[in-house]
Order: structure tokens, then C-alpha cells, then sequence
């Protein structure tokens, strides 16, 4: 599986990546008494405090699998990107801010990474089949 010029870099920055957010949605489910503080009193819609963490939960958990399974990883970056980028205007500069830059970071690399390699093509192939051109 070759990933391009800087195949290993890319590898390890998108499964660390898919660890952090794997990570912390099972844990968002696992103790959710230590992550309710970090949502917002007030949801959109009425919704509960808890509902905001479960779903938060489930998105972060899916985003971290598929930075793993390498699903559209552009998208995923972007969708991870925006998501950081949310958590950071919502709470504002506080302790956690700069380890929350950091991943945002990450996240823009991997929505940046150069694709050509790789394109998926139909199905569940993610990666282009070199042929020898004599067929």
C-alpha cells in the first residue's frame, strides 16, 4: 500500500488521528460524568445535555473509524477540521485550547494530503490497480 512520497508520515497521522477521536468517543459513552461539562447548556432544538454528548460520542467514535478504514479521508479531515474548529469557538481559550489546535492541525493535513494515488473508483476498492499496459 503506498501512499506517496511520504507514505509512513501519512499513515501514522491519519491512525493517531482516528485513535484520538476513536478514543474519545468510547469514552464519551464509557463516562459520560466527566465529558457533560464540556457541552453547552443551551442545544439547538431543545435538546438534552445528554443527547448532545451521545451524539457527539458517535461522531467523534466514527470519525475515528474512518481516518482507520481510509474512507474518503479528504472528507473525513474537513469533517474533523470543522468539528475541532467548533469545539474551539464554542469554548474559546481555555487549557485544552492548544491541544485542540494541534488536532485541528492534523485533521487539515490529512483534508490536504494529495489523493491522486489513491482515487476511489467504485465500490470498496480504494486504490488504483496498476496495469502493465500490454493487455
Amino acid at each position: 500500500m503506498k501512499y506517496g512520497r511520504y507514505g509512513w508520515s501519512y499513515l501514522f497521522l491519519r491512525a493517531g488521528l482516528g485513535a484520538v477521536f476513536l478514543w474519545i468517543g468510547l469514552d464519551m459513552f464509557r463516562h459520560p460524568e466527566t465529558w457533560i461539562g464540556y457541552i453547552p447548556a443551551h442545544l439547538p432544538g431543545g435538546m438534552s445535555r445528554d443527547t448532545g454528548l451521545r451524539l457527539a460520542g458517535f461522531f467523534d467514535a466514527a470519525l475515528g473509524v474512518l481516518l482507520f478504514t481510509r474512507f474518503m479521508p479528504a472528507m473525513v479531515g474537513l469533517l474533523a477540521a470543522a468539528h475541532l474548529l467548533g469545539i474551539i469557538v464554542v469554548h474559546g481559550i481555555d487549557a485544552v485550547l492548544i491541544r485542540d489546535v494541534g488536532l485541528l492541525g492534523a485533521a487539515l493535513a490529512i483534508a490536504a494530503w494529495p489523493q491522486h494515488r489513491y482515487r476511489r473508483r467504485r465500490g470498496w476498492l480504494f486504490w488504483k490497480r496498476r496495469t502493465s499496459g500490454i493487455e
